[in-house]
């Protein structure tokens, strides 16, 4: 037999042993014939939901530099403590709605968008962002799968909706400013918290 014909039939043993011994350490790994786990409540996977997206922005406002706080794009955008400030006024203005009480701060006349007059730390941001995700999670496990279900007057117009309306559209909502801030980030030369790589152990 030729030296390279042996050499071939070697080189193809081998792969074929890496194929058999990677493929079976890969099954190990996994579960071997494990049930599906089944649908958990509802109001907790709301929950999961409010605090993925909840504490993704109070990362962010923990980790953007204070002197870039004031940051924004256009002159007619919200500044980067704005939009976490607007964030956290429209959840309560959610959450009053479903809970049929006047939870969290009174914000003014504008109550949508509270004065940096009056949040003028990144402190004062952080802590607002950070009360507002723990007063929604408080309310979305008190309340459970039955607050949920239950229908109250929409926040804003003259209409009724369930309250997995209401939740859904202020994580939504949310989700929306999450990516704008994204942005802010990309233009100060910035890696966002969630982009970044995480160490495993």
């Amino acid at each position: 037999m030729k030296r390279s014909s042996m050499q071939s039939r070697l080189a193809v043993v081998a792969i074929t042993l890496f194929a058999i011994v990677g493929t079976s350490l890969y099954s190990q790994g996994q579960p071997q014939n494990q049930a599906q786990r089944p649908a958990r409540a509802r109001a907790d996977e709301t929950l999961d939901m409010w605090n993925d997206i909840g504490n993704k922005l109070i990362a962010m406002a923990q980790d953007f530099p204070e002197d870039k706080y004031d940051f924004k794009l256009q002159k007619d955008q919200r500044t980067f403590a704005e939009n976490l400030l607007h964030v956290a006024a429209v959840d309560y203005d959610l959450m009053r709605s479903v809970s049929g009480s006047n939870v969290g701060p009174d914000f003014g006349k504008n109550k949508h968008n509270p004065s940096r007059e009056v949040h003028k730390t990144k402190d004062d941001v952080v802590k607002l962002i950070q009360q507002a995700v723990a007063d929604g999670a408080s309310l979305i496990e008190q309340q459970g799968d039955a607050g949920l279900d239950k229908i109250t007057k929409y926040a804003w117009g003259n209409r009724l909706v369930h309250n997995s309306y209401t939740w859904m559209f202020a994580i939504e909502h949310s989700g929306e400013h999450y990516g704008q801030l994204v942005i802010y980030y990309r233009a100060n030369n910035l890696v966002p918290p969630d982009s970044r790589p995480r160490t495993f152990r």
